[in-house]
């Protein structure tokens, strides 16, 4: 087995685990949680079953990146009415264990995207990604070509050549 397909497959498995764990007490985060990171997995899944396509890793790429922004987010809006809710109500021990765990496991999948991304960064890389592909058009600070010079070839324009005629020489005496 190739060591970027087995990396991609634990990076996918862990974040599923850690992402239904954490999802598990509906008190703490919302449905966008659950949502949004199983869609950004199925990613991940369409980048283990197309071994040779660097398409599927950079969007699971973009995309991981957003949810870092998104669960700090919700964790930020969320947690602290949850807290309220769990930790300073008359509710069974089971239900706050459970709400304890479920923000456990937030915390550690969020404390662990930036590190799978690096590993998808390079797993993008070895699949033949390069940064110059994710450019904006007309800004070559992005690593898009230079204006002017882009990979449009014009029909109109002669194209120029380096074919020189070759006068043949008198000295050349034909075979008889």
């Amino acid at each position: 087995m190739n060591p970027p397909h087995y990396a991609l497959k634990v990076i996918v498995c862990v974040h599923f685990i850690l992402m239904i764990w954490g999802a598990q007490c509906a008190q703490l985060m919302p449905g966008v949680y659950w949502l949004s990171n199983t869609f950004v997995l199925l990613l991940g899944v369409w980048g283990i079953a197309c071994p040779d396509s660097y398409d599927a890793i950079l969007m699971y790429i973009v995309l991981h990146l957003f949810t870092i922004l998104e669960d700090i987010v919700l964790l930020g809006i969320y947690q602290p009415n949850a807290a309220n809710a769990i930790e300073n109500s008359n509710v069974s021990q089971g239900i706050r264990n459970e709400y304890r765990f479920s923000l456990g496991m937030t915390i550690t999948n969020l404390i662990l995207k930036p590190f799978t991304a690096f590993l998808m960064w390079r797993i993008y890389q070895d699949r033949g990604g390069r940064f110059s592909d994710f450019n904006f058009p007309n800004m070559p600070q992005f690593g898009g070509p230079p204006p002017g010079q882009g990979n449009y070839e014009n029909i109109d324009q002669p194209v120029p050549s380096n074919n020189v005629e070759t006068a043949s020489s008198d000295l050349e005496k034909p075979h008889q």
